[in-house]
Order: C-alpha cells, then sequence, then structure tokens
C-alpha cells in the first residue's frame, strides 16, 4: 500500500465512524496537532499516541456535528501525504454551523502515520463555537491563557 492509499484508507474509516482502524493506521508515538488553540476549543492543540488520538475524536465528536465531510486532493510524496477537504458542519454549542476548508499533513513511515497536523479554518470554527461576532467574546481565564 502507498503513502495516498494509508492516507485514503484513514478518511474512509473516519467516513464509518471506525477510529478503531484510523488509530491501527498510526505509529504507537504519533504526533497528532490541530492548529485550534485548546483553550478555545478543546480538541485543538496537539497530542501523543493511540490515546491521544483517540481524545482528539471524542473531543471533536462532543463539540462538532459534522453534516459533509469531504477529502478532495492527496498530493502523496516520499514520506508524507497532503490532503485538501472541505468539511460542512455545526458547532454542537450553539447549532451555528460553518464551513471549513482544510489541510491535513500525513507524514507516514515503515506504513504508519507518525505525524498528523490539522490546518483548519480556526476563524470559522471559532465563529461558530462562541454563536456570533469572536472579536466581541470574553474568554474565562484558563491555565493554557493565564499570565505567566
Amino acid at each position: 500500500m502507498d503513502n495516498v492509499q494509508i492516507a485514503q484508507s484513514i478518511y474512509s474509516a473516519f467516513a464509518r465512524g471506525d477510529i478503531d482502524s484510523v488509530v491501527a493506521a498510526c505509529d504507537p508515538a504519533i504526533v497528532w496537532i490541530s492548529n485550534s488553540d485548546p483553550a478555545i476549543l478543546p480538541f485543538g492543540g496537539g497530542r501523543r499516541g493511540a490515546e491521544g488520538v483517540r481524545s482528539f475524536f471524542r473531543e471533536l465528536s462532543a463539540n462538532i456535528e459534522i453534516d459533509s465531510y469531504q477529502p478532495r486532493q492527496f498530493f502523496g510524496g516520499p514520506d508524507f501525504v497532503a490532503v485538501l477537504g472541505r468539511s460542512i458542519s455545526r458547532s454542537k454549542a450553539t447549532g451555528e454551523p460553518f464551513e471549513d476548508d482544510w489541510l491535513h499533513l500525513l507524514s507516514i513511515g515503515n506504513g504508519k502515520v507518525t505525524a498528523f497536523r490539522i490546518f483548519n479554518d480556526t476563524h470559522a470554527l471559532v465563529q461558530a463555537h462562541f454563536g456570533g461576532d469572536i472579536h466581541s467574546a470574553t474568554l474565562p481565564t484558563s491555565e493554557a491563557t493565564a499570565p505567566h
């Protein structure tokens, strides 16, 4: 199986709701990073290992209702695959819909995904999560945002 086929199998598994197969395609020491700020969106930030991947999907499922998820283009290299896609989803917190053009970068070694980097339209996600103009949102201080 080449790198693009590995990536395509992961997206097929996700479409079926088969997170076990997604995790099985990952190296046990995988680094999983979303460009979303975890102080604002619970599924954002970095995670490691199989439990980190499962944690990402638990948080995503708890916060986002996906109506349409379309990986559109796969660009394979010797040790990576870049995937361009589009999603139409809804925030479970507010019910607000949003559209997201995204890029995923998968690093692949020895037939396993060793790193998965997610680049979402964070503005669209945050707007939907807070239900309006994010520039007027007041965020509670958290450990991640408190001055040090």
